[in-house]
């Protein structure tokens, strides 16, 4: 999601960039507080299949973790221990897995991802979602 949002991404005709927006523009105004991962931090340098972030987008990207209304989970043995039996569980990929734990740990209703490989599965104690946009989208119109 946090690709998405800096890289204005917008595929299959769905404007995720606009969508994180909106998760992200929530989150500032404390409704939720985003919860990530802190392996999140070298994810977001690269994605699958996307380019890797320009020096300027990375160092955007790593200030935007240091919001008041983000928090980091800390990757340690525990969280390691329980992403590799989800991982065998579910077959989820090493990066999935770590952010199903860390999302367990901080005990959030929700993690949010686009990735259908992820959102399709069914653990317990936590819904697998792609983000959305909640709420009324302000509309934009242009002056006459």
């Amino acid at each position: 999601m946090f690709i998405a949002w800096i890289m204005g991404e917008v595929r299959e005709g769905v404007g995720r960039a606009q969508i994180a927006a909106s998760v992200i523009r929530l989150a500032e105004q404390r409704v939720y507080p985003i919860i990530t991962s802190a392996a999140t931090l070298a994810e977001v340098h690269k994605h699958k299949g996307l380019p890797r972030l320009t020096s300027d987008q990375d160092q955007t990207i790593l200030a935007f973790f240091e919001q008041e209304f983000i928090q980091l989970v800390t990757v340690d043995r525990r969280i390691g221990e329980r992403a590799n039996q989800l991982c065998r569980e579910y077959g989820l990929n090493p990066f999935d897995g770590i952010h199903v734990a860390s999302a367990l740990a901080a005990q959030c209703d929700v993690l949010l991802a686009w990735d259908p490989h992820l959102t399709n599965t069914v653990i317990p104690g936590i819904r697998l979602e792609a983000p959305q946009i909640l709420g009324q989208i302000p509309l934009e119109l242009e002056d006459e």
